[in-house]
């Protein structure tokens, strides 16, 4: 399995864009501190907690996939609204659309056991 790369929470627009071209995804490190964190983790884990299994192989029978986090959580909201996150987004999708619009925020969450999906 592939290994997400990391990169400053100060990456480029366009260091974003095309790891996002390249791998599809990336990680970008101390978005947010500790505290926040755990402020984003406090509003979540109720609804990831409350969050049933899949009821099939397809969505995993020991995953969890938890939405709508900007209407559940203020940090969720933050978080999406990050300068590099929005740079890196438009950067990328840009050449595709005249403007870009949030579809789906969600924690998803393999428990011990699940296998690929």
């Amino acid at each position: 399995m592939p290994k997400l790369k990391h990169f400053p929470a100060d990456a480029s627009a366009e260091v974003i864009a095309e790891v996002l071209r390249t791998d599809g995804a990336l990680i970008l490190d101390d978005v947010i501190d500790a505290d926040e964190r755990e402020r984003l983790r406090g509003e979540l884990m109720p609804y990831i907690d409350a969050t049933p299994d899949g009821g099939d192989d397809f969505s995993g029978r020991s995953t969890t996939r938890t939405g709508a986090l900007v209407a559940r959580s203020e940090m969720a909201r933050q978080l999406v609204m990050t300068p590099q996150v929005l740079a890196g987004a438009r950067t990328f999708l840009e050449p595709y659309c005249r403007r870009i619009q949030l579809h789906l925020t969600q924690v998803i969450r393999l428990r011990p056991g699940q296998g690929a999906q």
